[in-house]
């Protein structure tokens, strides 16, 4: 049983990493291909990944429900993931990424309504603390009073892409357990690429249309659909084995990585300010997983 319980912390703690490189690695991509292009890339592209672990672990029974939570999330991350790509093209990474921090908070009703999920004491303390964070993000703002990081937040559009990107994700990550529950985490992870590639092809069409890709980025199209396999397939399995709200907390303290990245690959600025709000969420991340 102790086994059990504390297997999810590396999975979730994989997830992280894999959610970091993906955000840098989908805003390179987006300056030379279409949002709908990279979009549908980091989903669909996942099935190839997927499909060979389905293969290796064999096909599960799928319970009653399945179908149902699978395409609702499918659903929401049609949205949520193009709003994401959207946010990370247009804003930097460490004034978007961080923002996804507040999935946890918003999941605190959507677990409680969906899974009947109550995160204990320290886990109420853990969400607190990264939501701390996420304001300390903007601290060099509070000049212009209490409200100035709240302002800066509203000022800035990747920043409130990702709140509705993390409002979505916190409804979609109970499905995700639902579905995951109901099956398997490679077996819900092909249906989800697969679902995805073909209800979201028609925006496919639309982005290659308005920015024609060439031969030379599709490797690099797969590349990113392989670190979303990674992310998707850990997160999942962890999910089957701790609160989805736990899980995704973790997941989003990749975004101290992604902080990292911005200032050494992209050239951001205030690295110390917005990593010391990153430190804040980290600290609820450690609070959690005790």
């Amino acid at each position: 049983m102790e086994a059990k319980t504390t297997v999810w912390v590396p999975l979730a703690a994989l997830t992280a990493v894999a959610f970091a490189l993906e955000g840098s690695y989908a805003k390179a991509l987006s300056k030379r291909a279409h949002v709908y292009v990279v979009t549908w890339a980091m989903m669909a592209l996942v099935l190839p990944w997927a499909a060979a672990m389905l293969v290796r672990e064999g096909v599960p029974e799928v319970q009653p429900g399945f179908y149902r939570a699978a395409l609702v999330s499918v659903a929401l991350n049609m949205v949520g993931v193009t709003l994401e790509v959207k946010a990370l093209s247009v804003s930097p990474l460490s004034l978007t990424v961080p923002f996804l921090a507040f999935t946890p908070l918003f999941m605190i009703a959507t677990s409680f309504l969906v899974l009947h999920e109550t995160p204990d004491v320290k886990g109420l303390a853990g969400i607190v603390l990264v939501t701390a964070g996420a304001y300390a993000i903007n601290l060099e703002k509070i000049r212009g009073g209490f409200l100035g990081p709240i302002k800066a937040i509203a000022r800035e559009p990747g920043s409130r892409l990702m709140l509705l990107v993390a409002l979505l994700w916190s409804v979609s990550a109970v499905y995700d357990k639902v579905a995951t529950v109901a099956s398997s985490p490679s077996f819900y992870s092909a249906f989800f690429a697969a679902a995805f590639g073909v209800l979201y092809a028609p925006a496919l069409v639309v982005g290659l249309r308005k920015k024609p890709v060439d031969r030379a980025m599709v490797p690099r199209l797969f590349l990113i659909g392989f670190v979303c396999a990674v992310m998707v397939l850990s997160q999942f399995a962890a999910v089957r084995l701790t609160l989805a709200s736990y899980v995704i907390a973790v997941k989003r303290s990749g975004m101290l990585l992604s902080v990292v990245l911005g200032r050494f690959v992209f050239g951001e600025r205030s690295l110390a300010v917005r990593l010391l709000g990153a430190a804040l969420m980290i600290a609820g991340v450690v609070t959690l997983s005790l």
